[in-house]
């Protein structure tokens, strides 16, 4: 049983945080586990960083994967975190369920960990399991990590067969934070996109979900919306599986909607919401809401949204 960690910056590659990924995954001591690292175009690690590349064993570039039941794929962010036993209790489930989509309830990175675990642990407080592990934490660890550790006797999964279900959509078809199956994988498509991850949702006969998290991420349309954007519009609607057309034209119309959402409260540079406006303006599914892009055109002269959108 192999997984292979596959992490892709979002934009130029943070180091430090980089670091504190590799620790994360070090620090839980499981075997048959790859490192790699796909850099951004244009970006290149300086000397110091290959030597300790090299003493990660971090292989830099697209991993090659020798596809097998048990050998799976997650990509992440480098900004991502790892809860303590994060690999061991996807070998459990990869163990039961192997050649099977597998997707992780998360935390979110954006805000502070400690409070949603803990949060997390006191919504669950009459949890048998929670408190045995809990009184058996070894008390040199900190209270954060017996917290995160806690977590671990919550774990719970189901098996869902549910696939068409726009709800769960953004659960199963993110482009890091997922489990993929190593057999189901193309060699010709980007690792961490929506164009690997869509065909093998399609192609499931039923999806496992881990329902206590064990990693934090954020969403790319929060992180990076050109590029989430860019993914979007990369689906042909027209060669979908059969049933899954409307579907996916449901799921692109509700992630540009909120790709227009969270640019409007973020602080982007004039030239993002050109891009942005215009890239939305040639999709063939526009937003569910026309009125919200009304939170983009502030920082647009009224010649510039008219030349857009009329």
């Amino acid at each position: 049983m192999s997984i292979y960690l596959n992490i892709v910056p979002q934009a130029q590659l943070d180091w430090a945080q980089l670091t504190t990924l590799i620790g994360e995954t070090n620090s839980q001591q499981v075997t048959d586990v790859s490192l790699s690292l796909q850099l951004p175009k244009g970006q290149a690690l300086t000397q110091e960083q290959q030597r300790q590349a090299a003493a990660w064993s971090l292989t830099i570039g697209r991993p090659t994967i020798t596809p097998s039941e048990q050998t799976y794929l997650i990509n992440l962010r480098e900004t991502d975190r790892l809860l303590p036993g994060a690999f061991k209790q996807w070998q459990q489930v990869i163990q039961q369920h192997p050649n099977r989509l597998i997707s992780l309830a998360t935390f979110d990175s954006g805000q502070p960990l400690a409070p949603q675990v803990q949060d997390y642990l006191e919504q669950h407080a009459d949890s048998r399991l929670h408190l045995t592990l809990q009184q058996l934490a070894d008390s040199k660890l900190t209270t954060t990590n017996a917290r995160q550790l806690a977590l671990w006797g919550l774990q719970n999964y189901s098996v869902q067969t549910n696939l068409q279900s726009l709800k769960y959509l953004d659960q199963r078809l993110r482009p890091t934070g997922l489990l993929l199956p190593s057999t189901q994988l193309s060699p010709n498509l980007p690792l961490a996109s929506l164009q690997q991850t869509l065909p093998i949702l399609q192609s499931a006969t039923e999806v496992i979900r881990l329902h206590v998290p064990t990693i934090a991420r954020q969403s790319w349309a929060v992180t990076t919306p050109l590029t989430w954007l860019t993914n979007l519009q990369a689906i042909d609607l027209d060669h979908l599986a059969l049933g899954w057309g409307p579907l996916i034209a449901q799921y692109q119309q509700h992630q540009l909607n909120q790709i227009l959402n969270v640019a409007g409260r973020q602080q982007l540079s004039k030239p993002v919401h050109l891009q942005l406006l215009t890239q939305i303006k040639q999709t063939q599914t526009p937003p569910i809401h026309r009125w919200s892009r009304l939170g983009l055109l502030r920082m647009l002269s009224p010649r510039v949204a008219h030349q857009l959108f009329y």
